[in-house]
């Protein structure tokens, strides 16, 4: 009875394992890419919270401004 280190290995099961191992690749690769570019698309998209918008330095005067 052959070994587990010993045993052939057809081409068609390399083949098989290597296309598998690159497809997870290509899958983690897609994952970390689109993932935040998905999320940051759907923020985008939102309405503005009153937390989030940006109020001016300056308070509001009651004079007028002179030219």
């Amino acid at each position: 009875m052959p070994r587990y280190d010993e045993r052939y290995e057809t081409a068609k099961w390399r083949t098989l394992w290597l296309m598998v191992g690159f497809l997870v690749l290509v899958g983690v690769g897609i994952v970390t890419v689109l993932r935040p570019e998905l999320e940051d698309e759907r923020n985008e998209d939102a309405p503005a919270d009153a937390a989030d918008v940006e109020t001016s330095e300056e308070p509001p005067s009651d004079e007028l401004l002179q030219e």
